[in-house]
This record gives structure tokens, C-alpha cells and sequence, in this order.
């Protein structure tokens, strides 16, 4: 073990021989003089998981860098039809010369090579089908994840890392998972603008990574009889409208579109299932997601509540660009 005194003294460890310290002669001098001068001599703490955990982020962020730059993050989208519905922000640009892997990793990113597990926690919404926005969004965010995991045991050269999923119940208290060691990282399920639990600022209260998923934020509304807005001014000119998003736009909505008797509510489950028919029968205005074309939502809806899906989907709302753009990194604690 390694002390320190607040006189400046430090030990020195004798290589190859285990647990073993030695004193130089000024070593032995000074702390000689400590104890006339009333140092006081503590033991410096090992490094912990703590101290690698700006490591995990850099190690994830140059990971994530070569894999835009050798054109894998682009096959992923392609591979799971999200063309239209990803964009990359440029916060990090496909540079490997700029964006490196730690040198030697300690505590927490050491402890990942070292065991080839890392725990992601992700945020419980439920089942998800055809009704949930988030299935269009958790299996590519699951293998972007994987290709940056994948290329950081390559880069140190050990054992593959495994993913152990985490699931965080309701009311999702994700920065209290990271901060009590819980989880070694979130997933893609918070974006860069939002707050925690606690109302603090994400970026603040956390260490995160480049934005690996961007979306748009469409304004959807009915297409006959619906509201005549055409731009997202129009939209949050109107005085008393109701809005209705899902999970991925739930903090966004709830800032944006809360001008003068505006109001939202966020459905975490089943989000398109119950957003949808809102609109039909006039119990909201629009919805607020990041799906920007028709053909993500589910063919059918139950419209009246009697538990059968009759109304058909297809031609039935129409879309306005917000000119918002949402973006989700990976989290990592900040203690």
C-alpha cells in the first residue's frame, strides 16, 4: 500500500515483490522530521471503481468514434431500416487521431476488462410491440452497444464483455442505479437535455458519452379535423391544446409544449396505442415522437375503449417537422 503525509511523502513499491514497501534515506529522513513537525501520515486509498469511470467514457467515446469511421454505426442502421428515422449529431467526429483509448485503465473500466461484464441498466416501460415507440429503437441501440463493447475488448485485448442487463422499475431513479454501483452504465434511454430524479441537470449530475442516437420530434395530428397548424409555432401558439407523447419524448414535451393552458401527458406504456386514438377522439391535440413517417405505427387502434383494434392507422395523421432534434448518449456516474 501506498501512504502519503501532508509533508509530501510518498513510499515507494520494490518491483516483483508483493506488498512490500521501502523508504529512501530522505524518505526516512522526512517522515523522521514529520514527527517533530506533527504531520500526520493516512494512507492513500487505492484506486476504486471511481477512478475509472471517466476512463469508461473515454474508452466508450473512442470506440464509438472508429466504429463511425469505418461505416459499422451506418450499417446498423441500415440493417434495422432506421435510415429515416436516426441522425448523427457531429459532437464527435469520425477522427480516431483525436478521440484515443486510456492508456492504462483503472478502477471501474479496469474491473470491466478484467471480468468481461459491464451492467447496463435500462428503464422498465413494459412489453414492447407494434403500440411502443421504443421498439423501433431497442434492438439498434442494443447492437450499437455491443459493436462499442466489442471494439473496446479488442483495443485492450481480453476476454469479450458481456452485457448484464439491469432493469430499473418505476419511477426510474437511473442516476441513483449508477451513483450506488448498481449499474456500471445506463443504455440509450435518456437524452442529453433532460433532468434527473432529483431535478439536476443530466449533464451535470453525470458523465456521458458522443451521442450515439438522435431523432427528430414530429407533431402529429389528425389529418381530417384535426388542428390546422402547419409549423411548430403554430403549434405552441395554441392556447389550450392538449399533448400526448411516449417515453422518448416525455421531458421535451413537457418543457416545449407547456406555453400559456397548454398541457401533456406522457403514456410509458403502449405509447402509440394510446396516443393514437387520443387524437381520433379529440382528447388531444397532437402527439409528440420521434416516429417521422406513418408506417412505424401499429395497422390498427382501439379508438371507443372496447378492447378491439378496428380503426385503421394508414393515411389517417399528418406530420410537422418541430425542427427539434433529441439526442441520447450512454451514462456513467460522476462520483
Amino acid at each position: 500500500m501506498a501512504f502519503r503525509s501532508r509533508c509530501g511523502y510518498r513510499s515507494t513499491r520494490i518491483a516483483g515483490i508483493s506488498s512490500v514497501d521501502v523508504l529512501t534515506n530522505f524518505q526516512i529522513r522526512l517522515a523522521t522530521a514529520c514527527l517533530f513537525l506533527g504531520c500526520t501520515v493516512v494512507a492513500a486509498a487505492p484506486p476504486g471503481p471511481a477512478a475509472g469511470r471517466q476512463q469508461l467514457v473515454d474508452a466508450l467515446d473512442a470506440a464509438w468514434v472508429r466504429a463511425l469511421d469505418e461505416g459499422e454505426v451506418r450499417q446498423i442502421v441500415r440493417r434495422h431500416k432506421a435510415e429515416d428515422l436516426v441522425i448523427n449529431i457531429a459532437d464527435c467526429l469520425p477522427d480516431p487521431q483525436v478521440t484515443g483509448f486510456p492508456a492504462e485503465p483503472v478502477g471501474l473500466l479496469r474491473n470491466i476488462l478484467d471480468s468481461g461484464v459491464i451492467r447496463v441498466g435500462y428503464t422498465d416501460t413494459g412489453t414492447l410491440d407494434a403500440d411502443s415507440t421504443a421498439m423501433y429503437f431497442n434492438a439498434m441501440g442494443d447492437e450499437l452497444i455491443a459493436a462499442v463493447l466489442a471494439r473496446i475488448s479488442r483495443h485492450y485485448g481480453t476476454k469479450p464483455i458481456q452485457r448484464v442487463t439491469v432493469s430499473i422499475p418505476p419511477p426510474f431513479r437511473n442516476t441513483e442505479y449508477l451513483n450506488t454501483g448498481k449499474a456500471d452504465m445506463l443504455g440509450l434511454v435518456n437524452a442529453l437535455g433532460g433532468s434527473t430524479e432529483d431535478d439536476l441537470r443530466r449533464r451535470k449530475a453525470r458523465r456521458y458519452t458522443c451521442t450515439m442516437t438522435s431523432t427528430r420530434q414530429i407533431i402529429w395530428v389528425l389529418k381530417e379535423g384535426g388542428p390546422s397548424w402547419q409549423t411548430v409555432d403554430d403549434a405552441l401558439a395554441a392556447e389550450g391544446a392538449h399533448f400526448c407523447a411516449g417515453p422518448l419524448s416525455n421531458e421535451l414535451t413537457k418543457t416545449y409544449f407547456n406555453q400559456k393552458g397548454q398541457s401533456s401527458r406522457t403514456e410509458f406504456v403502449a405509447d402509440l396505442g394510446r396516443c393514437l386514438p387520443k387524437l381520433v377522439n379529440g382528447k388531444a391535440a397532437a402527439m409528440i415522437s420521434p416516429l417521422p413517417h406513418e408506417k412505424y405505427f401499429p395497422p390498427l387502434i382501439d379508438v371507443d375503449g372496447d378492447g378491439k383494434k378496428e380503426t385503421a392507422t394508414a393515411g389517417r395523421f399528418r406530420p410537422i417537422d418541430s425542427m427539434i432534434v433529441a439526442g441520447t448518449p450512454l451514462w456513467v456516474a460522476i462520483d
